[in-house]
């Protein structure tokens, strides 16, 4: 064997890297995962729009995502558990598909003027399960298509499909909406998702782990494999604070642009720009190759959202508002991608939806963070209520800096932990 052979045969899974797209059952999940993740988006919008037209409440808006968040967050980790007890394709088509039949529910009952706040509340309720069950089974799953040299493309395609979809279907879902209605945009959605069951059904099976344990002590399992890692455990509390601290800015959008006289159309517009910002840095953060800067560059994307956000909730204009919430999602996108790729590297096959369970209650945190700012909202006002989460997790970032050395110096490559 020649010593290029013998280099390239040991290389690191960071230095030999391939493209996830390369990979056919990655392309259909790819392809479902487009509809389904630009449903998600258009549903969001249409939702939080309808809550509006019913109740005009900040208050009404931040509970509705805490509706969704709250049952999310309880499902998340045992979601986590039965990914890896369970085949996990079966539970991204049930979740997909009993998530299309709530949001036709909804849309009938929206065009047939029979909608009621309450309504909405309890199909916010039911989607939280069902979200809660679909997302530790996505994140556990699609790394089952893809071998570890293409895992920081797969990460990086996976995330950008979130924010590519807050992109498109916000623009035109607000289009869509104040055209034709809120029951249309679910309509739409609801295709989506139903695109994603069929998609499903083409994909290969992920396999199971035996089942040797209680549920309770398979929960364990996940919950101390982070507490052991001090890196995981650091980027667990990080990301639960930006998400629940700052990023509840986005339940609240209807009533930010209400203060510029916006509607359904401002709504997307800032909703893309959001996107657009989150997209960008998906796309940096899967090009970038950090190596031992890569902790540095973790922390200072979240402080880049925060110090940006502070400066959003004060702007005197939507025209100057989107750029900035571009400018800030982009430190957002470039934070979420490049932790979770340090994650998905250094956590094992066999609990990956256990730990990876714990981390997507982020994302429901996200959505409880709409009833945090919508209870400051109501309380002290929009705008300092908006300024509130950003300055606490200023705060959190510099005490991380300056007293994690593991996090701060960490490298890309896994095999470089000490």
């Amino acid at each position: 064997m020649s010593s290029t052979d013998s280099e390239s045969s040991t290389a690191s899974p960071v230095e030999r890297r391939t493209s996830a797209l390369a990979i056919p059952s990655f392309r259909i999940y790819f392809g479902g995962t487009v509809l389904a993740m630009n449903a998600l988006r258009l549903g969001a919008v249409a939702q939080g729009l309808l809550m509006w037209d019913l109740t005009g409440s900040p208050l009404s808006l931040g509970g509705v995502a805490a509706a969704t968040a709250i049952p999310m967050m309880l499902v998340n980790v045992f979601g986590g558990v039965m990914a890896d007890r369970f085949e996990a394709k079966f539970l991204l088509g049930g979740s997909s598909f009993i998530g299309a039949m709530l949001l036709i529910l909804l849309g009938v009952l929206d065009m047939t003027d029979t909608v009621q706040p309450w309504h909405v509340f309890s199909v916010a309720v039911i989607s939280g399960f069902v979200a809660g069950a679909d997302q530790p089974s996505r994140q556990a799953y699609f790394p089952s298509l893809v071998p570890q040299s293409a895992m920081k493309s797969a990460v990086t395609i996976n995330g950008s499909l979130m924010a590519s979809a807050s992109v498109v279907a916000p623009t035109l879902g607000g289009v869509l909406i104040a055209a034709t209605g809120t029951h249309f945009g679910f309509f739409v959605s609801a295709l989506g998702w139903l695109a994603m069951f069929v998609a499903t059904l083409l994909l290969p099976r992920r396999g199971a782990s035996p089942v040797t344990r209680s549920v309770l002590r398979d929960l364990g399992t996940g919950f101390g494999y982070i507490r052991r890692n001090r890196v995981l455990l650091v980027f667990m509390i990080l990301s639960f604070t930006n998400m629940l601290m700052v990023f509840g800015w986005i339940g609240m959008l209807p009533a930010f642009v209400e203060l510029f006289d916006g509607g359904p159309r401002e709504v997307g517009y800032m909703f893309s720009s959001a996107g657009i910002g989150a997209f960008s840095g998906i796309l940096v953060a899967g090009r970038l190759s950090p190596g031992r800067y890569l902790g540095l560059i973790i922390l200072g994307g979240a402080a880049s959202f925060s110090s940006i956000m502070l400066v959003v909730s004060n702007s005197p204009s939507l025209a100057i508002a989107m750029p900035l919430a571009a400018l800030a999602h982009f430190g957002n996108g470039l934070f979420n991608i490049s932790a979770i790729v340090a994650v998905q590297l250094r956590v094992p096959e066999d609990i990956r939806g256990r730990v990876m369970g714990v981390f997507a209650i982020s994302s429901s945190i996200g959505l409880l963070g709409g009833l945090w700012t919508g209870s400051l909202a109501s309380w002290i006002g929009l705008r300092s209520g908006m300024m509130v989460g950003p300055v606490i997790l200023l705060m959190l970032i510099a005490t991380i800096l300056i007293t994690q050395r593991k996090v701060r110096n960490l490298h890309e490559d896994p095999t470089h932990d000490r």
